[in-house]
């Protein structure tokens, strides 16, 4: 198969997954607006890695792994449901607190590291994401590829990602945008918390 051809299947497929909204995306909004262009990056940073880790997972066959055992599909996706329902829990319960009470909570939570794993852990908890990277990779790929293919894919399925989380970044971060944001910014919470409950849920009784 053509090389050219693999890598804009790849380009193609994995950019339309990336833009298409999800918890990375709504983690990354709200965290760049809600607290800081920085915060925001480390985030990127965080959900890069995950990316990193479930790329990986996909090109050495994670799937079939889920298919011989199908229970630690099954508590990765229970665990990773889960997670994502909190975090719409917690952004529904600060929607419904003063500007305070908000404002004491963004001035404890400014840690590179713990919005560096609130990035990696919300991406990692949808191991339909190895699943998907699987497809992709066992649909472009051919029958027997070089590890240097792997891992050029790879690399460029992070910096798609890269890319378009730090433009996210960029937008959600900016005066015009934050202003915005505290006008309205109890309703929003409150819709990404639904968001996040109602995707959360889905996952954990999806049947597959």
């Amino acid at each position: 198969m053509n090389l050219i051809f693999i890598l804009l299947s790849v380009v193609s497929i994995w950019s339309i997954a990336v833009i298409t909204p999800g918890p990375n995306f709504f983690i990354t909004a709200q965290t760049a607006v809600k607290h800081s262009r920085s915060a925001g990056i480390f985030v990127v940073l965080g959900t890069c890695t995950g990316t990193i880790i479930w790329s990986l997972a996909g090109y050495f066959g994670i799937s079939y792994l889920f298919i011989a055992a199908p229970w630690i599909y099954t508590i990765l996706k229970v665990g990773g449901g889960s997670y994502i329902m909190y975090l719409g829990i917690i952004l529904i319960i600060n929607s419904c607190k003063s500007n305070t009470q908000l404002d004491i909570h963004l001035e404890n939570s400014q840690s590179n590291f713990l919005n560096w794993r609130k990035g990696l852990i919300t991406n990692l908890s949808n191991p339909k994401t190895a699943m998907f990277i699987t497809s992709l990779f066992a649909s472009v790929l051919p029958k027997e590829p070089t590890i240097f293919i792997g891992i050029f894919i790879v690399t460029l399925m992070v910096v798609i990602s890269l890319i378009w989380y730090f433009f996210v970044v960029l937008i959600f971060s900016s005066n015009k945008v934050s202003h915005y944001y505290n006008r309205i910014q109890k309703w929003l919470e409150g819709f990404a918390g639904i968001i996040f409950l109602a995707f959360g849920a889905k996952l954990i009784f999806a049947n597959k």
